[in-house]
């Protein structure tokens, strides 16, 4: 079976009012942003991903408000980068706060799909000018790479 963008966006918003956890990754139960995308990648096996690996200890722990840089490593080990004008439903949006991008949110055909710590869960929503503001870079998951 082929999975779908719209199978992400369908996986990500069965993520859904889990609660924002720092450095969760279990839907239902706790997640961040970076958990949420990991979560759908590896709910599909749309993302070469496997937790006890060697990459993925390099990048489990860090900080409330990450570093940048580091995020932006990680993001690219698993994912592949695309120009943002390309990114459509099931990618990946790299959003700043500040000057720095260090926030995650899967695009969906209403908006946006990410674990808000401002809001305490995972929630969707549109996406405005203020939120469009934010996208600094835009990841796809491997397994869509080439497929419309």
């Amino acid at each position: 079976m082929t999975i779908t963008r719209m199978d992400a966006v369908t996986e990500a918003r069965s993520w859904l009012d889990t609660p924002f956890q720092h450095q969760g990754c279990l839907k239902g139960a706790a997640c961040d942003c970076i958990g949420l995308i990991k979560g759908v990648g590896m709910a599909l096996n749309i993302v070469d991903y496997n937790p006890a690996s060697e990459d993925a200890k390099a990048f489990a722990t860090y900080a409330m408000m990450p570093n940048s840089k580091r995020m932006r490593e990680g993001l690219a080990t698993w994912l592949v980068p695309i120009p943002v004008p390309e990114a459509t439903w099931g990618d990946v949006l790299f959003l700043a706060w500040t000057r720095e991008p260090q926030h995650v949110a899967l695009l969906t055909d209403r908006g946006i799909i990410h674990s808000y710590s401002g809001v305490g869960k995972v929630v969707e929503h549109a996406l405005d000018d203020s939120w469009r503001r934010r996208i600094t870079s835009a990841y796809r998951y491997p397994a869509f790479v080439g497929v419309d």
